[in-house]
């Protein structure tokens, strides 16, 4: 079984487009990437959609340690909201 150790960051949504995520680091650094289909999407614990999230919206993106342009998970919560 092949282990796939992840980065994960706080960031916030700027946009969303299809399988696109545009998102600001607490640096204001923009981040384009694309969300694996696979990937795992919830919101204050429960499962949700990419197009859920809203610009503005504190997450915490997770990519896969190959490439950090691919999102295997995103997590969006009250909890994020004064971690950025």
């Amino acid at each position: 079984m092949k282990e796939t150790v992840a980065k994960s960051q706080d960031h916030k949504v700027v946009s969303v487009a299809g399988d696109k995520l545009t998102s600001t680091c607490n640096k204001g650094k923009s981040h384009e990437t694309t969300v694996d289909k696979d990937a795992k999407v919830t919101c204050d614990g429960k499962a949700s959609k990419l197009s859920d999230l809203k610009s503005g919206t504190p997450i915490r993106v997770t990519t896969h340690k190959d490439d950090p342009k691919k999102v295997t998970a995103i997590e969006s919560g009250k909890h994020l909201a004064t971690a950025h």
